[in-house]
């Protein structure tokens, strides 16, 4: 399965609000970054779910403005829109993959 095959699902189960399948594009060992400086914000499947239980709640919905893809890594400027709310916030996601799972994230937020 392509890296880029694995984001879109992501996206996808993020987008129907289904936890268990956005969890399921993650590896058990899954770190998160913030760009520049590598902070680590979250670490191992759980520390994700137990992360995102909160943000489904609130009726997520990203839109891809632009992806790249480099080797094992996507690159997308994505538009997350708060369904509760209406707020959106812009913000660029890498993705690595290891083993047709997301194995790494850096966000990059304005």
């Amino acid at each position: 399965m392509s890296i880029e095959t694995i984001v879109q699902q992501q996206i996808d189960f993020y987008n129907a609000g289904d936890l268990d399948g956005f969890a399921s594009t993650y590896s058990d060992d899954i770190t998160v970054y913030t760009f520049p400086d590598n902070t680590v914000t979250l670490h191992g499947k759980q520390a994700l779910i137990d992360r995102y239980t909160e943000t489904f709640k609130k009726n997520m919905h990203a839109e891809i403005k632009n992806r790249s893809l480099v080797g094992n890594k996507v690159i997308d400027w994505e538009f997350a829109t708060n369904g509760v709310t209406g707020e959106t916030v812009s913000l660029m996601a890498i993705y690595e993959a290891k083993d047709n799972l997301i194995s790494k994230v850096w966000f990059i937020r304005e």
